[in-house]
């Protein structure tokens, strides 16, 4: 079955399909968002054999390693407008940045040290099954710290979603525990059965920046004012709901994070991908978290914006805030997070540090448990 196959193996059945019917021109979006580097370098190879034998292939990816690993020529654009084609040979990554961005950018990720680290969150023995009786997580534990980022790792479908959304609330776990220890009197407050409203009742500040931004994140059909004041409409006492503080809030998000809209009043469902997740993160940084969870938070953004968000990320870190940063670039998780716990088949296979950590070493733990034989 289809659904038995790997994402690699998966997006092999896929080329072979357009293959098969006769194309002669192959457009690929993001093709490498969610494949280990391993898995990268298999697609690699069947894309220069199409080259060979006269295909024509054009691939969408903000990965510039890869677009000068693999193209011949290079087409920017910067805000839906055509900047420039170059020949990839004669340029480089800084040359590119430059010219998708309009100005000169540091693509370099900053990784401050962590802020005297203590244990903030502790996951012990996690076992999810959804509805279907599939476990999606088994026995996982760990520990996010204060001060400290906690990167995700794993395959799309690794049990990500679940793991923050049982965090936040959202998902039943079938066992295990989420202990969260306050910072000011150490005492431990368990999750156990408790919703969002239950969790915030209890005096946790957790934000949450999920995957699923119109379905779960914002109200599509809400304006950004609306939306923040989802965040803020239980806190007033007065019959009447204080609107200026949201406004005043969806302002600095707009002007911070550079957020494309004609104005406030706008439906968020008309903004374009990457504008409703910077109202999102915006948002969610805003209500001064003392956890921070996000999932895929710098989907769809281009460069300029995803180092802006990288930056708000390290300054939530040294606010003291443990932050858990689940990501699909392996570069910018490695770059970015302190430590990275990889999933694999909704397991642990292991927790390595983000400084000095193998690339190759994590794309394997990845796709198979610490102890399992490799059987490629």
């Amino acid at each position: 079955k289809i659904y038995d196959l790997s994402v690699s193996q998966k997006q092999t059945v896929e080329i072979v399909k357009v293959l098969y019917r006769g194309a002669e021109i192959l457009i690929l979006d993001e093709p490498t968002a969610v494949l280990t580097p391993q898995e990268t370098e298999k697609l690699f190879n069947i894309l220069r054999n199409m080259r060979k034998a006269g295909k024509t292939i054009v691939i969408i990816t903000h990965k510039l390693h890869e677009v000068e690993e693999i193209s011949d020529r290079v087409v920017v654009l910067h805000r839906g407008k055509f900047v420039g084609s170059l020949v990839t040979r004669d340029t480089n990554a800084a040359e590119m940045t430059n010219m998708m961005v309009g100005r000169s950018v540091s693509l370099n990720i900053k990784r401050p040290d962590p802020v005297d680290p203590k244990p903030r969150l502790m996951v012990k023995n996690l076992t999810v099954t959804d509805k279907d009786g599939i476990t999606k997580l088994s026995d996982v534990s760990f520990t996010a710290n204060s001060g400290e980022i906690l990167g995700i790792a794993g395959i799309s479908g690794c049990g990500q979603k679940e793991l923050l959304e049982s965090i936040a609330g959202l998902q039943v776990y079938e066992s295990g525990s989420i202990i969260y220890i306050d910072p000011e009197s150490g005492e431990e407050v368990p999750f156990a059965g408790k919703d969002p409203r239950e969790i915030l009742a209890l005096g946790v500040m957790l934000s949450f920046v999920p995957e699923d931004r119109l379905g779960m994140g914002l109200v599509g059909n809400m304006d950004l004012t609306n939306n923040m004041m989802l965040r803020s409409f239980r806190k007033g006492k007065s019959v009447f709901t204080d609107r200026k503080t949201p406004q005043q809030l969806a302002g600095n998000v707009v002007k911070k994070l550079e957020v494309t809209t004609p104005n406030l009043t706008i439906p968020v469902r008309r903004l374009s991908g990457g504008n409703v997740q910077k109202v999102l993160v915006g948002r969610e940084i805003s209500s001064a978290p003392t956890v921070l969870m996000t999932a895929y938070a710098v989907r769809g953004l281009d460069i300029n914006s995803s180092y802006t968000i990288y930056d708000l990320v390290n300054q939530q870190k040294q606010n003291g805030v443990a932050v858990i940063f689940v990501g699909e670039d392996l570069d910018v998780l490695l770059e970015l997070c302190d430590r990275i716990l990889v999933l694999c088949g909704g397991k642990v296979s292991g927790i390595v540090p983000g400084r000095g950590a193998d690339k190759n070493e994590v794309g394997l733990m990845m796709t198979r448990l610490k102890g399992d034989k490799d059987n490629e």
